[in-house]
């Protein structure tokens, strides 16, 4: 096993770190609306109380890592939802329902802020990416309300090479930072990122800038160690895995269910191909994070 001592960002710990579950997947699953722009987002502003529920069962699932629900809080999510005016009073108060859960753990808990513009720019080719400057100016604004409202790490998920200068955006705050990198198999069996290429060939864009660990999140399964061997070949800090469970179904945002143990069962295989980082996204349950948490040693 990977000693997780040496991750900039988490807890301490001889095993493996576990990571929450998914947020914005269980959010729906328990009630919350969801909007088209801004997903789980507004649940910040509308249900606070139920963001922090969620939180405190990950933790009692045996979580050391909770990521704030902050996904979709950027401002150019939260404009086209009509919440511009909020970005501030929305990642606070996300960071604010981490924190009260974490208070009330009785161990370390690293809260995580996680950052994506992926929502706005759902169907963007590579070739008409934002422009650099449109990133560092959306991430550089989030990050810097993340870091003053106390997080430990920032997390950059669905970070792919559409907006490789969002690594830079978010190391400016001086907190370490996890790429999460996500893709999926070809119908070949080939390894394919969200631009449509190889995973492997923007691998060296997405690292460069030098994340504190790198993982691969919201991703199928089956995807998981393939993508834990490519980013092996271009990366030789920490990696981890919190994929998603089962296969995306719209327009409900609800995914397909995984069985907990067949979770746990392909997360010792992301551990014994170097995952020091293990968790679950988007329609994993806390069923499934302590499923692994059981299986990893706790």
């Amino acid at each position: 096993m990977t000693g997780a001592a040496a991750i900039p960002g988490a807890p301490p710990k001889a095993g493996p770190v576990i990571v929450d579950g998914g947020m914005g997947s269980e959010l729906e699953a328990r009630g919350a609306p969801m909007d088209h722009e801004a997903w789980c987002g507004l649940a910040n502003l509308d249900a606070p109380d139920l963001v922090r529920a969620i939180h405190e069962d990950y933790i009692a699932a045996g979580a050391d890592v909770i990521i704030a629900n902050t996904f979709p809080t950027n401002r150019a999510a939260l404009a086209a939802a009509g919440y511009a005016d909020r970005v501030e009073e929305a990642n606070r108060a996300a960071v604010a329902a981490a924190f009260e859960a974490r208070d009330r753990a009785d161990r370390p808990i690293t809260v995580a802020g996680s950052m994506s513009i992926w929502g706005p720019h759902e169907e963007v080719r590579i070739e008409d990416a934002p422009s650099e400057a449109h990133v560092l100016e959306v991430y550089g604004e989030q990050a810097a309300i993340l870091r003053d409202a106390g997080v430990d790490v920032i997390v950059l998920e669905m970070f792919d090479a559409r907006w490789p200068a969002a690594l830079r955006a978010a190391r400016a705050t001086g907190l370490p930072v996890w790429a999460g990198v996500w893709g999926r198999l070809g119908p070949d069996g080939d390894l394919r990122a969200p631009t449509g290429r190889p995973l492997e060939d923007d691998l060296p864009a997405l690292v460069a800038e030098g994340p504190a660990a790198v993982v691969v999140m919201h991703s199928p399964i089956e995807a998981v160690r393939p993508a834990l061997a490519a980013i092996a070949r271009h990366w030789d800090g920490p990696r981890g895995a919190y994929p998603h469970a089962g296969h995306f179904e719209r327009p409900n945002w609800i995914f397909k269910e995984v069985a907990p143990s067949v979770f746990a069962d392909e997360a010792e295989r992301w551990v014994q191909d170097g995952a020091a980082l293990i968790g679950g996204c988007c329609g994993t349950r806390p069923e499934h994070i302590r499923a692994i948490s059981d299986r990893l040693g706790g």
